[in-house]
């Protein structure tokens, strides 16, 4: 069995807003500002922007079903 896509991975602070993967990664003492990874969702993909959807877990079945529709514009 095969997954159906591959979620985009997102590095974001406490309220969604898109930061550099740098703030996420790994063998720092601690991210910045409650960075973490969320999976799937939509952004403008700059950093800043709101990423919309996702989940802070990938894969498995269960998951919610979006409405298919991308975060709005600027």
């Amino acid at each position: 069995m095969t997954a159906c896509r591959d979620d985009a991975q997102h590095c974001v602070d406490s309220q969604n807003r898109l930061l550099p993967d740098s703030a996420c990664r790994t063998g720092t003492s601690s991210p910045v500002g409650g960075a973490h990874y969320i999976y799937g969702g939509s952004t403008g993909g700059n950093v800043g922007d709101s990423v919309v959807g996702g989940s802070v877990s990938r894969g498995g079945f269960g998951g919610t079903g979006g409405s298919g529709g991308e975060a709005g514009g600027e």
